[in-house]
């Protein structure tokens, strides 16, 4: 069913809704026997009851292919993660995904164990610095998580951040972890928004997010140990004009995917990540999702949304074949 038949069906339940109370309130008048509390009891639940029927109808069920190249695995159960803006598959331990709100401050530094099921396995508050917009998450060979304060809504901040932490084992349930070391970004022009985080060998590499048919570019920064900010440098620009939202890099550097408001992309880049200048990504189109994570899982790309959902992008190129 189009969105168009579901607006159809919500504003029919919600008119049916009110004619029904109406007929009760002006009965309840009539008959001096209903209290006006009463009626607006019922008024509020019969908009939940319209509004829950309307969601319910809209939302696809998890297994199914939603677009062409593109399943929908699963939804995130827990309550707490109210919007997952990054996502990485763990290289140490089995079916375990980090994930994280989007946004700062003690309620929302938090990082989350899920498995590929959209389960809670563990989750560890985040403490030390305080987080201004935690946008992604990426992941290293050594054992490392890296956590992308990095967004910049309107282009307001002068600076990015990157903090490294050591992966935790979800097995321990919960605890507070703390970063072992952390990297000051300046822009080397204009500030930008940037929502995209991964690290390939000795570098961290962060993508501007950009609109008005503006193309994304990728930019670069040395992990070394320095207290003085660092200038990101220019490694490549895309062809992609929609804003970026997501990236990841294979555990073997040959791929690197994209995700954006308008859908994933994959690069064949063989470990070097300035050909994302020269060579078309394959492109997989779903909109309307607000797709804001992404890793790469053996069956393809693995995509985490605002509203929980997670998808899963099954193209032959996600897999590198």
């Amino acid at each position: 069913m189009n969105p168009a038949c579901h607006i159809a069906l919500f504003c029919e339940e919600v008119s049916w809704q009110i004619a029904r109370v109406s007929g009760l309130f002006n009965q309840a008048q009539n008959e001096h026997n209903m209290a006006r509390n009463q009626i607006r009891t019922l008024l509020l639940s019969s908009f939940l009851f319209a509004s829950l029927t309307a969601c319910n109808v809209a939302e696809p069920e998890p297994g199914k292919e939603i677009a062409p190249g593109v399943r929908l695995v699963a939804r995130i159960s827990d309550p707490r993660i109210t919007e997952s803006s990054g996502v990485i598959a763990s290289r140490r331990y089995p079916n375990v995904f980090w994930t994280h709100n989007d946004g700062g401050g003690p309620k929302k530094q938090v990082l989350y164990a899920i498995d590929r099921g959209g389960k809670t396995r563990a989750a560890f508050p985040v403490v030390g610095p305080r987080f201004h917009d935690w946008e992604d998450i990426a992941i290293d060979d050594a054992g490392h998580l890296y956590l992308g304060d990095i967004g910049n809504n309107d282009s307001r901040e002068d600076k990015l951040a990157v903090y490294e932490i050591d992966e935790p084992d979800p097995m321990s349930g919960t605890g507070s972890i703390s970063p072992n070391r952390g990297w000051t970004l300046k822009f080397p022009g204009a500030p930008f928004d940037c929502e995209s985080l991964f690290i390939w060998k000795n570098y961290g590499y962060v993508i501007s997010k950009v609109f008005d048919n503006a193309r994304a570019q990728v930019f670069r920064f040395p992990l070394e140990n320095t207290n003085e900010p660092l200038t990101l440098e220019l490694v490549a620009t895309t062809k992609i004009e929609s804003p970026v939202t997501g990236a990841d890099i294979s555990a073997d550097g040959n791929l690197l995917g994209l995700v954006s408001k308008a859908g994933a992309y994959v690069y064949r880049i063989d470990g070097d990540v300035a050909r994302v200048t020269d060579i078309e990504p394959h492109y997989t189109k779903l909109t309307g999702q607000h797709i804001e994570g992404c890793c790469f899982v053996p069956d393809g790309l693995l995509a985490t949304s605002e509203r929980r959902n997670v998808f899963l992008f099954t193209d032959p190129a996600f897999c590198g074949r």
